[in-house]
C-alpha cells in the first residue's frame, strides 16, 4: 500500500503536518517495500498536483491533519482515502491508518486555505 503523508520534515520520525496544502513536505511511503520518497512543498510545487500525480503512481491513501475543499475533491476524484491524523510521527500515523484506527475524512475539514482572503463584495449600494 502506498501512502501520501503531509509531513513537517523529511523522515518517518517527523510529525504529520496539520494542514495538507501548507505542509513543508510530502512523504510517499510504500508499506510493501518499506521505502519512501520526500517531496518538498516549495514554490514550484502544487499540492493538488502532488495528490493527482501520487495517485497515478499508486497511492491509495493519504494522511494529513486537515484538508481543504480543493485538495479533498482531487483526492476523491482519484479515489484516494483521506485519513485525518493528530500531530504524531508519520510512521505511527501510517500504522494507525493501516489498521483503520484513524478517522477517514467524509469531506473537507477546513475551508479555503489561509491564502484566500475576502472575495466577497462588501460595497454598499
Amino acid at each position: 500500500m502506498k501512502y501520501l503523508v503531509a509531513a513537517e520534515d523529511t523522515t518517518l520520525e517527523d510529525n504529520v503536518s496539520s494542514h495538507f496544502g501548507r505542509a513543508p513536505y510530502f512523504i510517499i511511503y510504500d508499506t510493501d517495500k518499506d521505502l519512501f520518497e520526500t517531496i518538498t512543498n516549495g514554490e514550484n510545487v502544487d499540492p493538488h498536483l502532488v495528490i493527482r500525480d501520487s495517485a497515478k503512481g499508486g497511492v491509495q491513501k493519504m494522511i494529513c491533519g486537515n484538508i481543504g475543499p480543493n485538495a479533498y475533491l482531487i483526492a476523491e476524484k482519484h479515489k484516494v482515502t483521506v485519513y485525518i491524523s493528530p500531530a504524531i510521527k508519520v510512521r505511527q500515523a501510517i500504522e494507525l491508518a493501516s489498521n483503520d484506527q484513524l478517522p477517514i475524512a467524509q469531506g473537507p475539514t477546513m475551508q479555503h486555505g489561509m491564502h484566500h482572503h475576502d472575495h466577497h463584495d462588501h460595497s454598499h449600494n
